[in-house]
C-alpha cells in the first residue's frame, strides 16, 4: 500500500534545532522526516522559497552503520569481502567476484542503479564518484542499486561482466550502500539522505535549502533557522477568565480588539505560533462585565 502523504507546516520563527523539535514535539508530531525524492519535493513546497534554510528532523547520531541509499534503511543481506568493511572508508563497491568492499567516495568508478522497472538493474559505465552516482541515479532511474539476496548479487556482477563482453579482470563499480552517521528525530530507519555537498559532515543538525533545490546541509544545532514540522496539528483549547482594571472602555469592540492583538503580540515575543485567540461572550453577547469600583466613606466623630 502506499504511504500516505506526509504534512509538512512551515513554521516561519527562528529556533535553535533543540528549540524546533520541542516545539513541533507540542504541536505536531515532530521535527520533519524525509524519506524520498516525493516527500523532498513536497517539502520544498512547503518551503515556498521564501526562506534560507529551516530545519528538519535529521542529527548526527552516536554510531555509524551502513545503510542503503534509496531509503530502506541498514542491509539484511550481506557480501563483505573477508576482513571488509575496514572502518575507515564511507562507500561500498561491488567486484567481479561478487564481494563488497568499504572504499572512499571520491572515487570514480562505473556503478549500478536500480531501475524499478522491467530492467531491475542498470549499469552504467562512465567513471564518476558515488555521490554524482547516486544523483545521477535518481535523476534517471529510482535511485542507486540495493541487494537483499545472492541472486540480486550474482544479476549485478552478470549485468556488468555482460556489458563488457565478459572479459571483466578487477573490474569493480559502485553500489548504493553507504556509511551513515545520521538518524531522524522521530526514531525513523529510513535512510535516504539528500545532501548538498560531497564532504565529511562536521556539524551535527540538518537543514533543507530551498536556494539549492532541496538539498541538505550540516548546520551547527545552536544556530537559529526556521524550520519544518510534519504530523497533523495537535488542537488545544483553552480558557482563560481575566480581570482587568481599565479606565478605558472594554465593552467597545474597537478597544476589546485592541487588547486582544496585545495578548497576540506577547506570545509571538515568546517564540509561539500556531494559535488563534479570541474572545468568548457571555449570554448577553458581552465580552466583558463592567464593575465599578465604589469608594466606602466612612464618618468619624471627634
Amino acid at each position: 500500500m502506499p504511504k500516505a502523504p506526509q504534512q509538512y507546516h512551515l513554521i516561519n520563527s527562528y529556533l535553535t534545532w533543540y528549540e524546533a523539535q520541542a516545539f513541533c514535539r507540542v504541536k505536531y508530531t515532530d521535527l520533519a522526516t524525509i524519506d524520498n525524492m516525493n516527500d523532498n519535493s513536497q517539502l520544498v513546497e512547503a518551503l515556498g522559497g521564501h526562506v534560507p534554510y529551516s530545519w528538519i528532523g535529521l542529527h548526527k547520531a552516536s554510531t555509524r552503520r551502513w545503510m542503503w541509499s534509496d531509503g530502506r534503511g541498514e542491509p539484511q543481506f550481506r557480501k563483505w569481502l573477508e576482513g571488509e568493511p575496514s572502518g575507515h572508508e564511507w562507500c561500498a563497491e561491488l567486484s567481479e567476484k561478487g564481494e563488497w568492499n568499504d572504499l572512499s567516495c571520491g572515487e570514480a568508478k562505473g556503478y549500478v542503479c536500480y531501475g524499478g522497472g522491467q530492467n531491475k538493474y542498470v549499469y552504467h559505465s562512465t567513471a564518476k564518484n558515488w555521490f554524482n552516482s547516486q544523483q545521477h541515479c535518481r535523476s534517471v532511474h529510482t535511485d542507486m542499486a540495493y541487494i537483499n539476496s545472492d541472486q540480486d548479487n550474482s544479476d549485478v556482477v552478470n549485468l556488468f561482466k555482460t556489458w563488457h563482453g565478459g572479459l571483466v579482470l578487477e573490474k569493480k563499480v559502485w553500489i548504493g550502500l553507504f556509511n551513515d552517521a545520521w538518524m531522524w528525530s522521530d526514531g525513523g530507519k529510513n535512510s535516504f539522505r539528500n545532501w548538498l555537498n560531497n564532504k565529511e559532515y562536521r556539524d551535527n543538525c540538518a537543514a533543507v535549502s530551498s536556494s539549492y533545490q532541496g538539498r541538505w546541509v550540516d548546520t551547527p544545532c545552536n544556530q537559529k533557522n526556521t524550520f519544518v514540522c510534519q504530523g497533523g496539528l495537535k488542537v488545544k483549547k483553552m480558557v482563560m477568565r481575566m480581570m482587568v482594571r481599565s479606565d478605558v472602555n472594554l465593552t467597545d469592540s474597537v478597544n476589546s480588539d485592541a487588547l486582544l492583538k496585545q495578548f497576540e503580540t506577547r506570545l509571538k515575543l515568546q517564540h509561539l505560533t500556531d494559535f488563534t485567540l479570541s474572545w468568548r461572550r457571555g449570554k448577553d453577547g458581552l465580552i466583558f462585565q463592567r464593575h465599578e469600583e465604589l469608594e466606602a466613606k466612612v464618618e468619624t466623630g471627634c
